[in-house]
């Protein structure tokens, strides 16, 4: 690169402030990893480090809302424009320069017995200048507006010292909740509404937007109000967490009644991985709430697993089918009152027959851990046994034409023994895939 000049560095340190905080990351892991720069790229280098390090002081001072600033997601209950936290950090940065380069200092320097006072302090700074709508803030409270509101920025702001010593719990609560974890957990919400009043939403709105699984919200809700029903908790400020992982559970369904074999292989794994976030968000507001069955929500539940067992159970029946079609019998009469299906292999290989057939073999397949959870593992048992016995006739019967040598093409039987091979790995594993392969050989 050489030498670069000052105006072009300014276009860059342009647009690296602009870049999102994974891509100044990326950027940084790249250019690191290569020490033999030139003049120009070194600079370039030490202008992404310095970016880096202050989003690193940002992310760390505003960490308790930082998750709400950015895409609203399917379970986000509040959420601001993603301009909104570099907006803030930039105002504090005029307005505080000292605290803010101490709050620097200490984010680079950070140890595990550090305190996050100043953190909050320059929280409680930004609250207040958001709350009086102060002249400094006038671009922040325009970006907030356009989310979730000004006023509740700050409010968030207010609590953001009680939620960063509770994220730090977090891990505990999430896990098996026992009476000295749920007296802190309890404690922490005390906290959080003696703030203000109406704070209980805002301090769980703010700590699952922390989570990479948001459902296990309910795992803490519960843990405050002591395992509730349904009907209270629906009924109550925090009935929206609910009503968000059961709508979400709607969403799971859809997609997965809506997977067919001719979307491809990808659309399985797709498929699959619907079934089982639904599976494990159904369990958890089961475990998480008290249903009652004629409660709003138990009713609900209900009517979510049978529907997703129905589905899932239509999907396997077609599975053997599909399989069929893939490995094609013809019928033989072997008596005036009886008839056999054999191989037919007077056709090639179908490939988009075989394709469908790998499809669903590899949806059966992947939605096997959460069979129990979500009822239909009988189901799924018996058409794998099914498939099995189709796979296992199958092969014998192609092995036993080759060696009949009765005018059979052996290249044309051996390329659906390869197609039987493969089925079989779907439906069992790769070992049970090999061993059809070196009988093939060897036939």
């Amino acid at each position: 690169m050489g030498q670069i000049s000052e105006a072009k560095l300014g276009m860059v340190r342009g647009l690296i402030e602009l870049a999102p905080d994974d891509a100044v990351r990326n950027l940084l892991l790249a250019l690191s990893a290569d020490r033999g720069h030139d003049d120009g790229l070194t600079r370039v280098q030490h202008l992404v480090e310095a970016e880096a390090n202050d989003r690193r002081a940002r992310n760390m001072v505003f960490g308790p809302i930082a998750p709400l600033c950015g895409a609203k997601g399917p379970f986000a209950g509040l959420a601001y424009p993603t301009r909104t936290l570099p907006l803030l950090w930039k105002t504090l940065k005029e307005i505080a320069p000292d605290q803010v380069a101490s709050a620097k200092s200490l984010a680079s320097d950070w140890l595990s017995e550090s305190s996050p006072e100043l953190f909050d302090q320059l929280c409680a700074l930004a609250a207040c200048g958001l709350r009086e709508r102060e002249d400094a803030f006038a671009a922040v409270c325009d970006a907030a507006d356009a989310g979730g509101g000004c006023d509740s920025l700050a409010d968030c702001l207010d609590i953001a010292a009680v939620t960063r010593r509770a994220l730090d719990q977090m891990p505990e609560w999430l896990g098996r909740m026992t009476g000295e974890k749920a007296a802190k957990l309890r404690l922490a919400y005390r906290d959080a509404v003696s703030i203000s009043d109406d704070a209980g939403p805002r301090f769980f709105e703010m700590l699952a937007a922390h989570l990479t699984e948001p459902w296990l919200i309910l795992r803490v809700i519960s843990g405050v109000m002591d395992r509730p029903t349904d009907t209270y908790l629906a009924g109550s400020e925090l009935g929206s967490f609910g009503e968000r992982v059961l709508a979400d559970i709607d969403r799971r369904l859809v997609e997965i009644s809506a997977f067919k074999a001719v979307a491809g292989r990808q659309s399985a794994h797709t498929a699959a991985a619907a079934v089982h976030v639904a599976t494990v968000e159904i369990t958890e507001v089961d475990q998480s709430i008290h249903l009652t069955a004629d409660g709003v929500w138990g009713k609900r539940i209900a009517k979510q697993k049978a529907q997703l067992a129905n589905t899932i159970e239509g999907h396997l029946k077609t599975t053997d089918a599909a399989v069929g079609q893939a490995l094609p019998l013809q019928t033989v009469r072997m008596g005036p009152r009886s008839a056999k299906g054999v191989p037919r292999l007077n056709h090639d290989p179908d490939a988009t027959a075989v394709e469908k057939a790998a499809t669903l073999l590899i949806f059966m397949s992947e939605v096997r851990p959460s069979a129990n959870a979500g009822g239909f593992a009988s189901a799924r048992a018996k058409a794998l046994e099914v498939l099995e016995n189709r796979l296992d006739t199958y092969v014998e019967d192609v092995l036993e034409e080759i060696r009949a040598e009765d005018g059979v093409d052996p290249d044309r039987a051996r390329a659906f023994l390869e197609i039987a091979a493969e089925l079989c790995g779907l439906a069992r594993d790769e070992k049970a895939a090999q061993i059809v392969r070196r009988r093939a050989a060897a036939a």
